[in-house]
């Protein structure tokens, strides 16, 4: 069994992959149907559709190379976990804070429930 940080940590490369390789219909599909963004630009979006298009949006500007470093992550329940990392790619690199939900009918699946960067 794996540990919340290794758990979060695959995540994290999975998302990578999927922001790197132009597969936004799959990344979207990484967040709860109700997640939610809030990105520095101080908008927020809500639901799959709305974070899809963010997502594009940021690809179509110029945004690649994206590259995720995990950094705390704590159990916030039994159905939550809440990482505190740090991103890098072709235009900035920053912080984020994203509170994790525990889904799927085995309940071993995570999705981005609220992702929230600067």
């Amino acid at each position: 069994m794996s540990t919340p940080f290794q758990t979060i940590d695959a995540a994290n490369r999975n998302f990578e992959q999927l922001f790197n390789s132009g597969k936004i219909d799959e990344l979207a599909g990484l967040y709860t149907t109700e997640g939610r963004l809030f990105p520095s630009n101080k908008n927020k979006y809500e639901g799959r559709e709305n974070i899809k298009q963010f997502w594009q949006g940021a690809r179509d500007v110029g945004v690649d190379n994206l590259r995720l470093t995990t950094g705390t992550v704590i159990e916030g329940g039994h159905d939550r976990l809440i990482e505190t990392s740090s991103y890098q790619h072709s235009l900035d690199h920053g912080n984020y804070q994203v509170i994790w939900k525990r889904s799927g009918a085995d309940k071993n699946d995570w999705q981005l429930d609220i992702d929230i960067f600067n």
